[in-house]
């Protein structure tokens, strides 16, 4: 793991809303901004010490969840320091004391997973969130949903985004971390999909007969469009994935606010590639390159995207509308993720989901509605 140049100012004015949207209170988030000035020292100002400081104040206070979602913003964006290793650590175990409190039942487990046909099982941490009372008896699940975030959200950070689709949906999710991420025990690679397919394979038999589709935020949705790609799910949304679909190369080293230093520490480089490191090293995720964009079959896809990522090509999205069974879907001033309209985008993939995993068109056509306005080709 390895530092990187990164301004604690540029990183706050675009990831404010990452925040609050894990569930920080903004006031909180405006208290961190106006502090930090220093990114990876230990100082008064550094990064890590002044959201330490008000995750400890939540801790007093017994808002335990907060506080997690609070160590999670002082490890963030790489574990490439000791101090944010230990508040990666604290995150975890302010969530386990958090757990018992939410709306749905939450149970972290920690699967044997195979990675590869005939390769040894792998020990994979996940989520399990449901509305309903135990989440052992398939008869009783209407459906599973693997949600994934990218190189720098993970499980404790999509937790907020779990609640609200297991509540709205009835699916049980299995909120987990990519490869390259949290406790995923394989750094990021182009085949780190075999992990993924092989939680997939482990959930189809503890809940035989029930759909399971993926859910992928940010580089998390490049997993999924390749689970749906290779028919693994029944069903997938890509939320601002990398996929090659443009046959364009991406400029890893000038992505803005450090994203080549997180993508590094992903991938568990020492130091920040360069352009011809990282083109090699990225190439390799290419779908189109792989081939899988033309294939036949394959499982129903959601592809959305903003307008205006800063990130990733436009064509990665919109180049997948000629793929067969799937949907695009380019949110208006909107950027990576379409966060700027996250509410009404979440609320159209629920309807989206559910159509396809047993439910009804008119559950369908009701919650695409306050989506719909925001959409480039309307639905």
């Amino acid at each position: 793991m390895f530092t990187f140049d990164v301004d604690p100012a540029a990183l706050f004015e675009e990831r404010a809303r990452q925040f609050t949207a894990w569930g920080i209170p903004g006031s909180a988030v405006a208290r961190a901004r106006g502090r930090i000035t220093d990114m990876w020292g230990t100082g008064q100002g550094s990064w890590v010490p002044v959201w330490s400081g008000l995750a400890r104040e939540a801790e007093r206070d017994g808002r335990w969840l907060r506080a997690a979602q609070l160590w999670g913003a002082a490890r963030f964006p790489a574990l490439a320091t000791d101090d944010r290793l230990a508040a990666y650590e604290r995150q975890r175990e302010c969530f386990a004391r958090a757990v018992g409190r939410f709306p749905v039942r939450t149970v972290r487990e920690v699967l044997a997973v195979p990675s590869a046909q005939g390769a040894r099982a792998l020990a994979l941490p996940v989520h399990l969130v449901t509305r309903i009372a135990r989440v052992t008896r398939g008869r009783r699940v209407r459906g599973v949903l693997v949600l994934s975030g990218g190189v720098d959200t993970w499980k404790v950070e999509l937790h907020r985004m779990a609640v609200a689709t297991a509540l709205a949906t009835g699916l049980t999710v299995v909120v987990i971390d990519m490869p390259g991420t949290g406790e995923s025990p394989l750094p990021l690679a182009p085949d780190g999909d075999a992990l993924l397919a092989g939680l997939v394979e482990v959930l189809r038999e503890r809940f035989p007969g029930v759909p399971v589709a993926c859910f992928g935020v940010s580089f998390g949705g490049h997993w999924a469009v390749k689970l749906a790609a290779r028919g693994v799910v029944d069903a997938a949304v890509g939320l601002g994935g990398p996929t090659g679909a443009a046959g364009q190369d991406i400029d890893v080293p000038s992505l803005p606010h450090g994203m080549a230093g997180i993508i590094g520490n992903a991938l568990h480089l020492d130091g920040p590639p360069d352009a011809a490191t990282a083109e090699a090293l990225l190439s390799g995720f290419s779908l189109r390159r792989q081939g899988l964009l033309d294939a036949t079959g394959g499982a129903p896809l959601l592809a959305v995207n903003g307008e205006h990522d800063q990130y990733i090509p436009r064509g990665d999205t919109t180049a997948l509308a000629s793929r067969p069974d799937t949907t695009v879907w380019i949110v208006r001033n909107a950027t990576h993720c379409a966060a700027e309209r996250i509410r009404p985008v979440l609320v159209g993939t629920w309807g989206w989901l559910l159509a396809r995993m047993g439910g009804g068109v008119r559950t369908e056509t009701l919650l695409r509605v306050p989506v719909r306005r925001h959409l480039e080709v309307p639905l």
